[in-house]
């Protein structure tokens, strides 16, 4: 029997080239199988991969790098004759392709991957290359850069359980792997899910009593429209989004001092909430000072480029920053709509993906124009030219109010200057005879007042009428003033305003290709233009960033529909329908379900289903519609249980046979630590806040600028949302980091999920939490009944959104029971507990019951159903 692991030379010589194809297709090192058994090669999902992994780095698109002349990812450059004499893959002949020959070959000098890449194909890997050449190797266009055509929704067996067209791309791959979905979760675990998704806080005992209450079959529908509709969603959204744009609120490196740039923070979140479209939150985001007649929103939206660093250290040189400041904005474009990684071709051509150096720096060219440095112009907390003020429409309409109110007092003082001529001689007339030595006025207009009126030199007049304006005229010193105030209040007024750093065209710069990336080795002068491997601008498309923009968002562009609703996946499943979020090039994993991918890029693109939401009908690029398609899937609804055949058959859920679970990000425990203690101040936008932190977390890196010797702030700024936190970014908050957010040192699109004992002892003990245990403890005493089984009981409920099972309740009585007889013993102890956080407590009738139930608060906040999405 020939197995799919021999060498070449063993094949007989005898045997034709296309029976040794169809025998290969017949059998496999396990044993023989039926030719319709095996299933064909693809070349996207089973070889690309595996070439990308192994081979790209030295036969791939970078021509600098590439070894032996062999280029690997394109299928005529395979099939050519290489240095070695002879062509890498001969179809269906294995003997002939040296890419087997080399792959099989026992000589270390010969094999590949070579042993230095420390790279080695497994058996099973190399079956496959050898199905592959024996198929016909064929190749096909990278997936993601294919164009977006919507696939026909799969019929299934099982009609009752989809709910939409998701169910019906799901339940197909299921039935065909032989898989049934889990049951519907029940509805306390589904609200609890929907509402920290949606707007990342848990639901209050009200909002859960009303979905229990209520048997309509539109129920569920209700309360999503009701969380889409929240203010708390454009919060929840717009997290994400922060990590993408870098945003913080200092400017990193040395000083590290602080800027302003909350403004376009609270764009974002408003953007979300009004459910601006797709392209035009993109197209607003990266060029709205370039559309016709932009506003002052459109303008302020720019701010997203402009959360890069800023380097203020002595000795810079500012056009190396400049240059790399421009690097940063190319990067993240790409890796925010594009799914795509540039970072290495500012020194060489792509590695893995077809784009060229070259191609690199024409993208740097939409971005070469902007009227900043890219250094620290402006002095500690203040924004860096561009600037503009960001006001709202009401502070719009009373800065005009202010701006009329002025012009019209300089407008009445310029009429009463007007009629000062004949008034001043009026005035003369009547006091000429007060020129004695004993008048009080002074010698020069005693002079001038001496001169008969028509005899007056225009010298003189103008003495009688700076002395009548000055001292005589109450009209006038009363127009004068009004001017003074009018403005003295319109500056004062505007002195308020937040401005926002934003992006401003300036004159064409010449940009070139830069030899291994240095700002002052200039190549080959280049224009703006898109890489050759995606398409070209149309014709009368400006050759700028609004051009560009268009392009991004345009149907001619199958990236960022595909990424966007990947990412809309993973933030509901946990992991994208592409696991690889971060990175759809060629070094992507395949799709797990293609077809549904595509269908959802279609439907966000032009929407066919009758989804509305809250009763308005989808519209192109509906942000807050295919959330919706996704969260009323019969997918996401189902529990969350694990069985004996999914862990063993799909133990990752990539075929989703039931609900997803995962840990919430330290933002929305935090926050959700605030909700259930009642301390949560709800409250959208505004300037940064300064919650507890660490004693010293800013100290040693924090010797220049003006963020030293952190403190926190009082009153309600200590319980706002946590995506408001202040943000620094070689110092960013200690929580959230040990939860896995990125420091926004740069732009972020995928964040880990890592388990550590420090997040545990951080739940347990940092003060926030501490003192959110303590006010969900006063919540316990004052709501939950005189009992302390209806206390517990009620405790458990705002945390979980269920009740406590026996044995729960059980255990947790037990320990208040323990507790409350030590703090009898350790009275002090008790009142160093309730001291943390700088809330007031209701007064205790008991301190010692107060700091028992605060511990019981304690274990139920550090729940694992509490810190984990169900």
């Amino acid at each position: 029997m020939i197995r799919l692991n021999n060498t070449p030379e063993q094949f007989p010589p005898a045997i034709p080239v296309r029976l040794s194809a169809l025998i290969l297709l017949m059998v496999s090192t396990a044993g023989p199988l039926v030719a319709a058994e095996l299933k064909k090669i693809n070349f996207n999902s089973d070889i690309r991969p595996l070439l990308s992994d192994n081979c790209f780095q030295c036969h791939g698109p970078d021509d600098k790098k590439r070894q032996a002349g062999l280029r690997l990812d394109l299928r005529e450059a395979a099939l050519a004759i290489n240095e070695s004499g002879d062509a890498a893959l001969v179809p269906g002949d294995l003997q002939a392709s040296g890419l087997v020959k080399r792959i099989l070959s026992t000589d270390p000098e010969e094999r590949m991957p070579p042993e230095e890449s420390h790279k080695k194909l497994s058996d099973e890997q190399v079956d496959l290359l050898k199905r592959w050449v024996a198929e016909g190797a064929v190749y096909q266009g990278h997936w993601s850069f294919q164009p977006v055509e919507r696939p026909a929704v799969p019929r299934v067996t099982d009609e009752k359980w989809p709910r939409n067209a998701i169910d019906h791309f799901l339940l197909a791959r299921l039935e065909k792997e032989n898989l049934k979905p889990s049951p519907e979760a029940n509805q306390r675990t589904l609200l609890r899910r929907l509402s920290l998704d949606l707007t990342g806080l848990p639901p209050s005992p009200e909002e859960i009593a009303s979905f229990l209450a209520d048997q309509s079959p539109e129920a569920y529908e209700k309360v999503v429209d009701r969380l889409l509709a929240s203010p708390g969603y454009g919060e929840q959204m717009a997290l994400q989004w922060l990590d993408f744009a870098r945003y913080a609120d200092s400017n990193g490196f040395q000083a590290d001092s602080s800027r302003k740039q909350w403004p376009w923070r609270d764009w974002v979140i408003k953007a979300y909430n009004d459910n601006l479209p797709f392209d035009r939150f993109t197209t607003e985001q990266l060029a709205g000072d370039l559309l016709p007649a932009a506003s002052n929103s459109q303008i302020v939206a720019t701010g997203f480029n402009r959360n890069h660093r800023l380097n203020g250290e002595g000795g810079l040189i500012a056009e190396e920053w400049r240059v790399e400041t421009v690097i940063d904005r190319v990067e993240t474009t790409g890796l925010t709509w594009l799914g795509l990684t540039f970072n290495c071709c500012r020194c060489h051509d792509h590695k893995y993906d077809p784009i060229t150096q070259k191609e690199f720096y024409q993208l740097f060219a939409f971005f070469n124009n902007i009227t900043e440095s890219g250094t620290l112009q402006a002095g500690d907390g203040q924004n860096n030219e561009p600037i503009v003020l960001a006001i709202t429409p009401e502070q719009e309409a009373e800065l005009a109010k202010l701006d009329q109110s002025h012009k019209a007092a300089e407008k009445n003082l310029a009429e009463e200057n007007q009629a000062l001529p004949a008034q001043a001689v009026e005035w003369a007339e009547k006091n000429c005879h007060l020129i004695g030595e004993e008048s009080p006025f002074p010698a020069e207009l005693k002079q001038s007042l001496a001169i008969d009126a028509d005899q007056r030199t225009p010298a003189q007049r103008g003495v009688i009428e700076t002395f009548f304006r000055t001292y005589e005229s109450p009209l006038i010193k009363r127009a004068q003033e009004n001017v003074a105030q009018s403005k003295k209040v319109r500056d004062e007024f505007k002195a308020r305003l937040p401005s926002v750093m934003i992006m401003r065209e300036g004159p064409v710069r010449d940009a070139f290709q830069l030899v291994r990336g240095e700002y002052d080795k200039h190549g080959d002068k280049v224009t703006a233009g898109l890489p050759a491997a995606f398409a070209s601008l149309p014709a009368d498309a400006p050759l700028n960033r609004l051009g560009l923009a268009e392009w991004i968002v345009s149907s001619a562009n199958p990236l960022t529909a595909r990424v966007w609703v990947n990412r809309a996946w993973e933030r509901f499943f946990g992991v994208g329908l592409v696991k690889t979020s971060e990175n759809l090039g060629s070094q992507a994993e395949f799709p797990v379900h293609p077809e549904l991918l595509d269908w959802l890029a279609a439907e966000f693109m032009q929407p066919t289903s009758s989804v509305a939401v809250s009763g308005q009908p989808a519209h192109q690029w509906d942000m807050k519609a295919i959330h919706k398609v996704i969260v009323t899937s019969a997918a996401y609804r189902q529990a969350t249980a694990l069985n004996k055949t999914l862990a063993q058959k799909d133990p990752e859920n990539r075929l989703i046979a039931r609900g997803p679970r995962f840990r919430l990000s330290g933002e929305a425990l935090r926050d959700q630590a605030l909700a259930i203690s009642g301390l949560l101040i709800d409250r959208v936008g505004g300037p940064s806040v300064r919650p507890y932190m660490p004693n010293g977390v800013w100290d040693e890196t924090t010797r220049y600028g003006d963020l030293r010797n952190y403190k926190h702030d009082a009153g309600e700024s200590l319980y706002r949302r946590s995506m408001y936190t202040i943000w620094k970014r070689t110092a960013a908050p200690p929580t959230m980091l040990i939860f896995d957010a990125p420091n926004r040192e740069i732009c972020t699109v995928k964040r880990s999920r890592t388990n550590t004992p420090l997040q545990a002892l951080s739940l347990l003990n940092e003060i926030t939490y501490v003192e959110a245990a303590r006010k969900l403890a006063e919540r316990m005493i004052a709501e939950g009944g005189s009992s302390v089984e209806d206390r517990l009981k009620y405790g458990f409920q705002l945390v979980t959104a269920r009740e406590p099972v026996a044995g729960e309740l059980q255990v947790l009585a037990e320990g208040f029971g323990r507790d409350i007889a030590r703090f009898q013993d350790q009275k002090a102890e008790a009142e160093k507990f309730l001291a943390f956080g700088d809330s007031t407590s209701t007064k205790a009738s008991n301190p010692l019951e107060l700091a028992a139930y605060a511990l019981a608060a304690n274990v139920l906040l550090n729940l694992d159903e509490v810190v984990t999405r169900e």
